[in-house]
């Protein structure tokens, strides 16, 4: 094969990868129309690329809309991804307890490769309003309870080549300014636990605890995601001792020493 055939294959991979990630990060289905424009490709490429996919169940097409969403397969290898990650099956029963506890639903969360919070497993609440966490969801770690847990026990010098050179302004709540972020970051370290008031969704707040490995590295957290108005501080004391606690069983149960 030449070096051109062999370029032109790879892009051909990648554009196909792309508009397979856009889909699966929309939030509702798209078109042809809207995946040509967002991607700056023809209709035609991207009809051949789309309907490779949908051969393959990675997208699925509606039939009245004649839009496309994330397929049966994408999903199946999501788990099985996801399955790989043994701290989930540990703290299973650990999210299960606190949940009897509060009532409140528990989330557990890692950082992926572009430096964003995704959650990866819960358990609902079992209140009659709570508030709805989609699993695969992706967050700025910033303005989250769970990211900034994670946030708390790295370096400066890790935060920097994490967080970007400008902090969003999500809500009038979105601490934006670095070193006002870095104290409540160590204010978290040293109590354990993390908060998040309003930050990124103003009506909903959180509390979260980061999780270590063997090796003593943060690969996770473990929080709850509540109304704001139900936020008070007698409550936030409580539930971040709960999810101290919780965490630092997985924590050992993954190996962790303190």
């Amino acid at each position: 094969m030449s070096d051109s055939k062999r370029s032109t294959t790879v892009k051909s991979l990648a554009r196909g990868l792309d508009l397979l990630t856009m889909i699966a990060e929309a939030d509702k289905p798209l078109g042809i129309t809207d995946l040509s424009r967002k991607m700056g490709l023809a209709k035609g490429s991207v009809s051949r690329i789309v309907t490779t996919l949908v051969q393959q169940k990675f997208v699925t097409r509606d039939p009245e809309s004649a839009r496309y969403r994330a397929g049966i397969r994408l999903w199946e290898l999501g788990l099985k991804s996801l399955e790989g990650l043994r701290f989930r099956e540990v703290a299973r029963p650990v999210m299960e307890a606190i949940n009897g506890r509060t009532r409140e639903g528990v989330h557990i969360s890692v950082l992926n490769e572009n430096n964003q919070m995704v959650f990866i497993d819960q358990i609902e609440s079992t209140r009659t309003l709570r508030p709805f966490v989609r699993l695969g969801s992706l967050h700025p770690p910033y303005c989250v309870a769970m990211g900034k847990a994670l946030l708390s026990v790295m370096s400066r010098e890790e935060l920097n080549q994490i967080l970007p050179s400008e902090l969003v302004s999500y809500t009038k709540n979105t601490i934006t300014d670095k070193d006002a972020l870095f104290d409540q970051l160590q204010a978290a370290r040293k109590r354990g636990y993390a908060t998040n008031h309003g930050e990124y969704r103003v009506d909903l707040s959180g509390i979260a605890a980061p999780i270590f490995d063997h090796l003593s590295k943060a690969v996770g957290t473990i929080g709850i995601v509540l109304a704001s108005d139900r936020l008070t501080e007698g409550l936030e004391k409580k539930y971040g001792k709960i999810l101290s606690s919780g965490a630092m069983e997985i924590s050992l149960a993954l190996g962790w020493r303190p």
